[in-house]
């Protein structure tokens, strides 16, 4: 079959190759036909030798794709049904991590298109126990996107529900930051601020209005701070997704959330330490939590949430590419012309 490998650590080393399928066993005793794959932030800096990982592997792992065959397994699935995975399989269920349910974090843990072969090639073979059934009417190109949606909306739209929060602030234009937008209308914001540069009115500012932004601030020329306690009575924002990663952005998070509340931490900032301000946050009492990798357990909500029709990730798609033109797909995103692409296999 073909397939995006990388095959040794370090930039670049990606290239589509003819590999073999894959052959199923007690533990990966599903194959699933993929359909389509999109390409995470990751998969960038993967190619980029900028994200740990361990080659040789298939790259990918947000996928859409059809059972094809099952081995033995449990009986949720069967071929034919078009599912998603979980693409970080084999936690051990028994340690600390596991128990907090935190499993993505567990020490035997190996992902999708990170540890092992992944998703962009015709088959991927994984554990039935990964797998979610998806409904026909999510568009395949929002399904391929499901397992990044996920992630944000069980680590930042969970929270704005179940603590009735009104102002929702979003901290960084790209993927997650979006992906927060859309989960922060999802779960009932009613005031969503995002966040991002000039670079990103072109792009990101009109994705954002779309999938549910009720302001935008350029912070490249506007106070973001003063803008949100003004909009908020001085009081602050009940939650901010800090999503940026840039150092500035972290202290405007504390700086401009409420007191008392919460800031949901997903953007890395590549660097060992940043300059913070720290009593900011200890004399407000503000609560931050950060997150690393989607979680089973926000899948089936976030699947219903499309499958109902009253959410659309639709604004996050913004190119489409055949698995054979992967490079025109990894250059948009290199040239800042694409906030999500799918290949479809």
């Amino acid at each position: 079959m073909i397939a995006l490998y990388k095959s040794v650590p370090g930039p670049g080393n990606v290239s589509l190759q003819d590999r073999p399928e894959p052959v199923l066993n007690s533990v990966n005793n599903v194959l699933v036909r993929v359909e389509a794959c999109a390409v995470c932030g990751m998969d960038f800096h993967i190619y980029h030798g900028k994200f740990p990982c361990t080659p040789p592997f298939i790259m990918g792992h947000e996928l859409i794709g059809v059972v094809e065959l099952v081995e033995g397994g449990a009986g949720t699935v069967q071929p034919g049904d078009r599912v998603t995975a979980q693409p970080h399989l084999y936690a051990c269920g028994r340690c600390p991590a596991c128990k907090m349910g935190l499993t993505q974090l567990c020490a035997q843990t190996r992902s999708l298109g990170i540890h092992r072969d992944g998703a962009m090639a015709s088959y991927v073979a994984v554990p039935e126990s990964c797998l979610h059934i998806v409904p026909q009417d999510v568009p395949t190109s929002q399904a391929a996107i499901l397992e990044p949606f996920s992630m944000v909306l069980g680590n930042f739209g969970i929270p704005i529900e179940q603590q009735a929060m009104e102002t929702a602030v979003v901290m960084g234009a790209g993927q997650v930051g979006l992906l927060g937008v859309a989960a922060a209308r999802a779960c009932g914001a009613k005031q969503i601020i995002l966040c991002g540069r000039t670079q990103d009115t072109a792009l990101g500012f009109p994705a954002a209005e779309q999938l549910g932004a009720t302001t935008l601030i350029d912070t490249d020329r506007d106070d973001a701070v003063a803008q949100v306690l003004s909009m908020t009575g001085g009081v602050g924002a009940d939650i901010v997704l800090e999503a940026s990663g840039a150092s500035a952005c972290i202290n405007a998070a504390m700086a401009m959330v409420k007191p008392g509340g919460l800031i949901t931490v997903m953007g890395g900032t590549r660097q060992d330490t940043v300059p913070v301000t720290w009593d900011v946050c200890l004399r407000k009492a503000v609560r931050v939590c950060f997150h690393m990798k989607s979680n089973y357990q926000y899948m089936d909500r976030a699947i219903a949430l499309l499958a109902e029709g009253c959410n659309s990730l639709k604004p996050m798609v913004t190119g489409e590419y055949a698995l054979a033109d992967w490079q025109a797909a990894f250059q948009a995103i290199e040239e800042r012309r694409s906030i999500k692409n799918v290949l479809y296999i």
